[in-house]
């Protein structure tokens, strides 16, 4: 079941949960447009370089994180189901 739930994630809700749509996540995003902008004038190349390695490595385990809560997500609601079959028929 593992890798089902994996290539459901790849092939259709990391993509579909990227998705800006509501106007706080626009706003938010706009928002993280600028300020990256305004650090970016403050700071040397190399300072910048350091600021997007460690800002790359938190979008990283960010990602692990929220793909690893929808794999648990779904594990959970699946047992619930079953669980919920099997009080439904006693």
């Amino acid at each position: 079941m593992k890798k089902t739930l994996e290539t459901l994630w790849y092939d259709y809700f990391s993509d579909e949960c990227s998705a800006l749509v509501t106007a706080e996540e626009k706003a938010l995003a706009k928002r993280a447009v600028a300020l990256h902008e305004a650090v970016g004038e403050l700071l040397t190349r190399e300072q910048s370089a350091a600021v997007e390695a460690y800002v790359d490595a938190l979008y990283e385990i960010e990602g692990c994180f929220v793909k690893k809560a929808f794999l648990k997500g779904c594990e959970f609601a699946t047992s619930f189901f079953f669980e919920a079959g099997a009080f439904g028929r006693g």
